[in-house]
């Protein structure tokens, strides 16, 4: 391999004899020693691997954990909002569906921004976002003002899977980043048990507030309050730095040492000046978006919409284009499967809850998903009279659903290196697939409530799998740029996957379940064409 060296007095291209990373030249005389000059992967290994990384992990895990709490929180607060804002099940389909679409953008706008002007400003504006339309959107007294905001608020948190996952995964050592990104996606399930312990806390509470043409009541309080997350986020960012990998890539190397040597007397306690590296290399990847020191911001800014451009391009090229189309349409199965099923699970539950509270015999779901008590069936929100909030049960079985996938976390973070990534997302889909069509047939609460939690743990594991697998995959000046991509049929595969629930859940709920068996099975026999990235090297 050949690598480019950029000496404070000149660029040069240089071919060394590495050895472990580290180049081998001769002394004065005549015998090998080794040099101060490094490749990344050993750079960041020589930093060794301490306190900084898991204050990364928390500030990176809490941004993963906030996009759990935006996708999640609209379907707490469905079956409480259901009268406020006027919603048929069509309307709540459209309503889970538009957080995706935002996502779906805002993932690629903020994955292109990414690898053109550094993650971590870029993710701390996207989580500003985030928050601030967020809260607003508990404001909103109209359905298609709560639209877009939520719209918006979605187009926010598009950046925190791309944009973290590339951020966190650039700060570890090959022989960790399995491990440590297994801990990363598992702080997904931290955001499912805060929004799920959020809205058993806020929502059944009765107050209420209203006048003229305002009204404040819990579930408007639980939507305030998941906004915190991507707030505390962005805040939290502006202690860390920016990644070396990325500064590197744009031919900064004084600055991607700095942060190094930031590393390193974090983790070990010593002065910077003990960091044993004062040059580092670039591998081919780096080399063609290597940008000179000084270039102008505007002038940046002018190349910023041709770099997308060109990165989207450079993603489907010839080294990656198998990888890239099969990661397409499995993040297309999995995320319509999983979010088609589990955004419904509180309504599912709550209309379980309350056929159960009127009938004493044993049903499947699709038996009773359009079963409105005492109404005449003229009017769909004619229930809202008497309405009260959701049962403390509905809630209950909502936060046991979300520290199900526990198990599932703790297993991938210690046996992802180890078993493999497409173990992982094999396994997975195809379970979470059996699970989905199990719970058409099951005829009780408890079942359900058992199929649900076996659903949710092991869709983790897959989701796991995938995260890694897209932070690997894909070369530096692409990376974020390619997950984006990814995630943007995924995002699709949630949009459609809402929209279907909501238009045939009342109809013929056996079609969207079927549905998202097949899809999920089929997304599983087509990772074991994925390449095999277990302990590889980031390109």
């Amino acid at each position: 391999m050949s690598y480019y060296t950029r000496s404070r007095a000149s660029s040069a291209l240089y071919s060394p004899l590495i050895e472990n990373g580290y180049e081998i030249t001769n002394d004065d005389e005549g015998g090998p020693r080794r040099s101060t000059r490094a490749d990344y992967e050993t750079a960041i290994a020589a930093t060794d691997y301490g306190k900084f990384h898991y204050w990364l992990l928390l500030a990176c895990g809490w941004a993963n954990a906030a996009d759990a709490v935006e996708i999640l929180c609209v379907s707490f607060l469905l079956p409480s909002a259901e009268c406020d804002l006027l919603l048929t099940s069509t309307d709540k389909g459209i309503l889970s569906a538009i957080v995706f679409l935002g996502m779906m953008i805002g993932g690629y706008l903020w994955g292109g921004l990414g690898d053109s002007l550094g993650r971590r400003g870029v993710l701390m504006v996207s989580m500003t976002v985030n928050a601030i339309f967020g809260m607003l959107s508990s404001l909103a007294m109209t359905f298609p003002t709560f639209l877009v905001l939520r719209f918006l608020s979605g187009l926010g948190i598009g950046g925190s899977i791309p944009v973290t996952w590339s951020y966190y995964a650039e700060f570890q050592p090959k022989s960790r980043r399995g491990a440590m990104l297994s801990f990363l996606a598992a702080f997904w399930m931290v955001g499912n048990f805060v929004v799920a312990g959020l809205a058993w806390a806020i929502i059944p509470l009765t107050f209420h507030y209203e006048s003229a043409n305002f009204q404040f009541n819990s579930w408007r309080l639980f939507t305030l309050l998941c906004g915190i997350p991507s707030l505390s986020v962005a805040i939290t960012l502006i202690f860390f730095p920016e990644s070396p990998r990325y500064l590197l890539s744009q031919g900064d190397e004084e600055g991607a040492l700095e942060v190094f040597r930031r590393i390193f007397t974090s983790n070990t306690g010593r002065p910077a000046s003990q960091y044993p590296f004062t040059n580092l290399e670039l591998d081919d990847d780096m080399l063609s978006t290597v940008s000179h020191h000084g270039e102008k911001l505007f002038r940046r800014i002018k190349k910023v919409c041709h770099r997308v451009a060109s990165q989207s391009k450079s993603a489907f090229g010839p080294t990656v284009r198998r990888s890239m189309i099969l990661m397409i349409i499995i993040n297309f199965a999995i995320q319509f499967g999983y979010y088609g099923l589990w955004l419904w699970f509180p309504e599912l539950f709550n209309r379980l809850q309350v056929y159960y509270e009127d009938h004493n015999v044993t049903v499947s779901v699709c038996e009773v998903v359009d079963f409105k008590p005492n109404t005449t069936g003229q009017d769909p929100f004619e229930h809202c009279a008497d309405a009260a909030p959701p049962d403390n049960q509905v809630f209950i079985n909502a936060f046991i659903v979300a520290i199900a996938p526990l198990p599932a976390n703790v297993w991938t973070i210690f046996h992802m290196d180890k078993l493999g990534r497409k173990f992982f997302l094999v396994f997975s889909m195809i379970g979470s697939g059996l699970a989905a069509f199990l719970i058409w047939l099951v005829r009780s609460s408890a079942g359900n409530l058992a199929l649900s939690c076996i659903f949710g743990a092991v869709s983790t594991m897959g989701f796991n799998a995938l995260d890694c697998l897209g932070a690997e995959l894909f070369p530096t000046n692409v990376r974020s740029t390619a997950m984006s991509i990814t995630l943007a049929a995924a995002r699709l595969g949630a949009i459609l996957g809402n929209i279907i629930f909501g238009v045939f859940v009342d109809v013929a709920c056996a079609i969207p379940i079927l549905l998202v068996a097949t899809l999920l099975m089929f997304g599983g026999v087509l990772g074991l064409w994925l390449p095999n990235t277990t302990k590889e090297p980031l390109m």
